[in-house]
């Protein structure tokens, strides 16, 4: 039936067409005018459109075949749409004749398989106003913006709300044109003097369609030094909001938020910074009910090219770097009373590198490499140095995140300073914050930094050299709150003449605030010093091993199971399971020799039957054991602690691991008898478990 209406052909009027393409800029390219035939096209071997030129000479303007999927859109009476779902290109034909569209449009639906007149098939709402205003128009370029007159508010709002891909551009293009948003923003402030508020809801209404439209160049202008105010004005006017006091202009016109740590002297990049603070405020706020993700991306897009450009303008200006260098090199004042105040101009000198470094990580990697490569040169390493023990607890947060990001960016420039001759504090730095300083936060900053720098799989070039230097240099320093443990307070007080109370000493409960605070600081940093030992158990492999062999470490951290604090309890825990879960003999023989489930299992005798972590861990530490049947382990557990767990019945793994005993002991005579492998005497296993 299709075929029979291609052959029936189309009236030359009703055939005629105009081609457009949407182009890359997001305009409408006119391809030409020429006739459309419905046809059999034999490369696709499907029903299609093939658009012929009028001048016989030139090569056709369009062939396409009809898609089975739903991307035909009708605009109206002359206007027919689609995305090629192939190629994702967007294509309209606009028709001379309505009688022409309407019989194309006939075509499409019947290859597909609906009803011409199905309401589900229409154009939408966006469409449908749009083809009215096209209606009869030859040309998609006729659209034209009503003048910027307080009469044609709610009609720009109309042609605004229900702008499509067709209308777009043309929308975009009549109200940058010049002049216009000045009227617009003339209207604005009459309307608030005399306050209108009707009108005020529909510039506002306008203008939340305006950003929507998602044009970059739009939204620049919308938000530049001369427009910002009475965009952020207008964007006040919300009619959702008629009872709150909106006051975007107020917060976007405060210079307040923008502090200068060293004067950029180049006026675009001050510009785009402050262009870049107004979009996140459109972003995050103005428009944070409202924006779809076009617009999200389009806002984001324009952020982050932006940051190139202030990026690449801060490297390229050699002056600012050295000044920016100096200020955070100088030597802070003596200590103000309100903690650190009197520190200001270095403490915005970190803030500022911070902030540069915060946008570089969101740059591609060669833009990436150029920043880090220039602030090196300056001596980043050397004043990062000096920050992590600086008594401002601003400085030394900013430098703990710069050393993060520079950490993920090439690792091994940090390493290769830290091994120089020049820059041995650096690490040493880093330890004795983790130990001593007050911030939790902190704390776990620069564990996350330690742990990047100790991360074997990182280490492909040097991984020797640099763990060779870490272990002879600084790992005692790292575990000295279990190496030396008289020699420390119970709140992380270091006593060099070891008169301290000791990894295990009891708590009072008696303390004041402070003191309370330096405690839980320090329990703190002897739980993440945990959690490094565990890191190097997983990752260090025979380095770890010699070391805890030489100073007895993990016994040293068991210590913790006697403490009343839980955290520090399971720590302990999760550290001897990291040991055994590594199934090495080195770990289970010492365990064996030290006797160090002691300690678990006299928890275990105060948790039983609490349903708590605790006792939850210790049971999965011993089903872990059980499981991957570690013969050395579960017979020193079963052989010396039987009596403690043969009758609890609460959870069936203190009897599965009696019952692994008693299979690896008939397993063990079998073998002595020279019987393994017989049927009567499989005991129900057929290989040697691990030891």
């Amino acid at each position: 039936m299709a075929t029979e209406v291609a052959e029936g052909g189309l009236q030359d009027a009703n055939r005629r067409v105009k081609v457009y393409v949407l182009g890359v800029d997001g305009q409408w390219d006119d391809r030409g005018t020429g006739y459309v035939n419905c046809e059999l096209i034999a490369e696709y071997d499907s029903l299609g459109f093939r658009v012929s030129a009028e001048n016989p000479t030139d090569k056709e303007l369009l062939v396409t075949k009809i898609f089975e999927e739903e991307v035909f859109q009708r605009q109206g009476d002359t206007i027919v749409t689609w995305t090629n779902p192939e190629t994702r290109e967007d294509v309209a034909l606009s028709f001379q004749e309505a009688k022409g569209a309407q019989q194309v449009w006939e075509i499409i639906c019947q290859v597909q398989g609906r009803s011409p007149n199905d309401p589900l098939e229409e154009a939408d709402d966006a469409g449908a106003s749009d083809a009215a205003r096209l209606n009869g128009s030859e040309d998609l370029r006729d659209i034209k913006v009503p003048a910027a007159e307080l009469q044609n508010l709610e009609q720009l709002h109309d042609l605004v709300a229900n702008a499509s891909n067709l209308t777009r551009d043309r929308i975009v293009e009549g109200v940058m044109a010049e002049g216009y948003l000045t009227k617009l923003f003339q209207i604005f402030r009459d309307c608030e003097d005399l306050e209108m508020t009707n009108s005020l809801h529909s510039l506002f209404r306008i203008f939340r369609g305006l950003i929507m439209l998602h044009e970059p160049s739009l939204i620049e202008q919308c938000l530049s030094d001369s427009h910002v105010l009475d965009t952020m004005g207008i964007l006040e006017h919300d009619p959702d909001y008629q009872t709150h006091e909106i006051r975007h202009r107020s917060y976007v016109g405060d210079l307040a938020h923008f502090k200068q740590a060293i004067p950029i002297k180049d006026p675009e990049t001050v510009a785009k910074i402050h262009l870049n603070f107004r979009l996140h405020y459109l972003k995050d706020v103005v428009m944070a009910r409202y924006i779809d993700d076009m617009s999200f991306s389009t806002i984001r897009e324009l952020i982050a090219l932006n940051n190139v450009d202030i990026i690449k303008e801060v490297q390229r200006d050699t002056q600012l770097l050295d000044q920016l260098f100096d200020l955070c090199r100088s030597t802070p004042p003596t200590k103000s009373g309100n903690g650190g105040a009197a520190g200001g101009g270095r403490q915005n000198g970190f803030l500022f590198l911070r902030e540069l470094f915060e946008i570089a990580k969101q740059l591609s990697i060669s833009n990436q490499m150029d920043f880090f490569r220039a602030v090196s040169n300056h001596g980043l390493f050397t004043i990062l140095e000096s920050a992590v023990q600086a008594d401002d607890p601003v400085i030394v947060t900013a430098s703990t995140e710069i050393m993060l990001v520079t950490l993920n960016h090439d690792p091994s420039a940090v390493r290769s300073f830290m091994m120089n001759d020049k820059g041995p504090g650096l690490l040493k730095n880093l330890i004795h914050a983790l130990l001593h300083y007050a911030d939790t936060g902190l704390k776990g900053q620069v564990t996350e930094i330690l742990r990047c720098l100790l991360d074997a799989s990182q280490l492909a070039h040097v991984p020797d050299k640099f763990l060779n230097y870490f272990y002879e240099t600084h790992m005692d320093d790292l575990a000295s709150p279990f190496l030396q443990a008289d020699k420390w307070s119970v709140d992380g007080r270091f006593c060099k003449d070891g008169h301290g109370e000791g990894a295990g000493a009891a708590v009072s409960r008696h303390c004041t605030a402070e003191e309370q605070d330096r405690r839980e600081a320090w329990d703190a940093a002897r739980k993440h010093v945990v959690e490094l030992l565990s890191f190097a158990v997983e990752h260090h492999s025979f380095r770890i091993k010699y070391y805890m062999l030489r100073h007895d470490v993990l016994h040293k951290v068991l210590v913790l199971l006697e403490q009343p604090d839980k955290h520090l309890i399971l720590a302990a825990l999760r550290f001897l399971r990291q040991c055994i879960g590594v199934n090495e003999i080195f770990y289970n023989r010492l365990i064996v020799k030290k006797d160090l489930f002691s300690g678990v299992i006299a928890l275990l005798k105060q948790h039983l039957h609490r349903n708590n972590l605790i006792n939850s861990t210790i049971i999965e530490l011993l089903d872990f054991i059980r499981t991957k049947n570690i013969k050395i382990l579960i017979k020193h557990l079963v052989e010396k602690y039987r009596t403690v767990y043969e009758n609890l019945r609460y959870v069936d793994t203190f009897q599965q691991l009696i019952i692994k005993y008693d299979q690896n002991e008939e397993y063990a005579k079998d073998e002595a008898a020279g019987n393994v492998g017989g049927e009567a005497h499989s005991g129900g296993y057929t290989s040697t478990p691990k030891t």
